[in-house]
């Protein structure tokens, strides 16, 4: 399912939305937002506040994925935010809001964020496994703070983002072992099973009077059966 997102983007300004073009996107960079049980539209305001230059802060991200699932994007795709030092040029941002200081995300936040991730990806082609990044990864800050302390949260993150991308977007299934007649005899196959109809390899197929085989010429496989 495609996730609700809502456009609340920053004041053009130097510190927090300095329009620069994003040329390239490889890699989506998780952060935490460090403020405990603050909301996404605090934290937008944050980012959206430091246009005074009063503080010389420099800071913003695409997105913040809020404690109610709520998402808010802060810098369109085609600009860069300043959210992972050298990685900005080719990265996306997306903080997340978090109950506590020990920074796990909620149930709510967790699914909402794992929806975001693989859709992106889908729209820019990349594969969670490497291009699904911390903070940390790109600079050693302990950044999202839960997931650094706990790395192998972090890899349970990116495998349910990986199942989602693939379950939501490319449509991938997994085949499950099932039962048919084949010649009146009971056969287990690998099969998926999609809209009421199952679909087994041809060669799984194969039997003392069935016969799979491939036409090099048409390049297109065979069956022979054979008939007592």
């Amino acid at each position: 399912m495609t996730p609700s997102i809502q456009k609340h983007f920053l004041t053009p300004n130097l510190y927090s939305r300095p329009q620069l073009p994003l040329t390239a996107i490889h890699k989506l960079v998780i952060h935490w937002v460090a403020n405990p049980g603050s909301s996404a539209l605090a934290n937008r305001n944050y980012f959206e506040n430091l246009k005074a230059g009063t503080r010389g802060i420099y800071a913003s991200s695409h997105f913040i994925v809020g404690l109610e699932g709520k998402i808010l994007q802060c810098i369109p795709e085609t600009e860069l935010a300043y959210h992972a030092k050298n990685a900005n040029r080719y990265s996306l941002g997306i903080e997340v809001c978090h109950p506590d200081d020990v920074g796990e995300f909620n149930a709510t936040t967790y699914t909402t964020l794992i929806n975001l991730c693989a859709y992106l990806c889908y729209t820019y082609t990349l594969d969670p496994k490497q291009d699904l990044l911390r903070h940390y990864d790109v600079t050693g800050k302990v950044c999202p703070k839960f997931y650094v302390q706990h790395p192998a949260h972090w890899t349970r993150l990116k495998a349910d983002v990986v199942a989602q991308l693939e379950a939501t977007y490319l449509k991938v299934h997994t085949p499950k072992t099932t039962s048919l007649l084949l010649n009146g005899t009971p056969k287990d196959v690998m099969a998926i099973e999609q809209e009421a109809h199952y679909y087994v390899k041809l060669r799984d197929l194969a039997d003392s009077q069935i016969q799979v085989g491939y036409d090099p010429i048409k390049k297109v496989p065979t069956l022979h059966v054979t008939r007592d």
